[in-house]
């Protein structure tokens, strides 16, 4: 068989992880509702991610759930992402500064916490009041228990996708080929603040279902994304070593 038609197979055959349903996490939820109990368990885990990264309650105006969780494309390694909605002036005016500050917060948080609710992880942000919802992004309010937008179902075939699964392969090969090969700190999280930006250009442009954030989650859901940080921070502990 020749290589072109070994590649081809390997990529008809690359199973996809992500998955579309035709309602909403019956774990979470019942219909639209927010099953009892979720949404308080919520609430504490956002105060505590507020008092952890020095945010005063005060100036948030909403705490907000979305991804997934409030969609239709759910998987059972799908997150919930909670999100403070506040004025991030009000922290400070140097965006460059705040956004630096909260990131590395999120990224502290994540290493030394693992919270779940229903066996589902919670990821924390801190979202600017100004950042508007993409349409059809499903956008449910936990402070004032509705929903802000529902999600809107549409048609999407993930698993017959050749060119996500092609994506999907490449960014494996080359992940995998950075930590056989030791590639430096810098190379790694290079990597990672590339595939974090091209998701962040695909959600802004088109939405939770844009290819870059369909990559982003098939690479999470695999284990990809976690490899990733696990060799950065072996490489971060052998460097203050001594």
């Amino acid at each position: 068989m020749s290589k072109a038609l070994t590649v081809k197979k390997v990529i008809n055959e690359t199973k996809i992880s992500l998955e579309y349903h035709d309602t909403l996490n019956p774990k979470l939820w019942d219909g639209w509702t927010l099953k009892p109990g979720i949404k308080n368990k919520l609430m504490e885990f956002a105060k505590a991610w507020a008092d952890f990264s020095k945010i005063p309650f005060s100036i948030i105006k909403d705490v907000i759930i979305i991804g997934g969780n409030c969609n239709y494309n759910y998987t059972s390694s799908s997150d919930i992402d909670v999100h403070l909605v506040l004025d991030r002036n009000k922290i400070n005016p140097d965006r460059e500064f705040v956004d630096e500050y909260l990131q590395g917060k999120k990224q502290l948080w994540t290493l030394t916490h693992k919270i779940s609710v229903l066996g589902y992880p919670l990821e924390p942000y801190a979202q600017d009041s100004a950042q508007e919802h993409q349409c059809g992004q499903g956008v449910y309010s936990l402070t004032k228990d509705k929903w802000i937008q529902k999600p809107v179902k549409g048609e999407y075939n993930f698993k017959a996708d050749i060119n996500l699964k092609r994506k999907v392969l490449f960014y494996k090969k080359m992940i995998d080929q950075l930590i056989a090969s030791k590639a430096s700190l810098k190379a790694i999280k290079d990597l990672k603040k590339k595939i974090g930006e091209m998701r962040s250009t695909g959600i802004s442009k088109g939405g939770e279902f844009s290819f870059e954030n369909l990559l982003f989650k098939e690479l999470r859901n695999r284990g990809y994304l976690d490899k990733m940080s696990k060799y950065e921070k072996s490489l971060e502990d052998k460097k203050l070593s001594m």
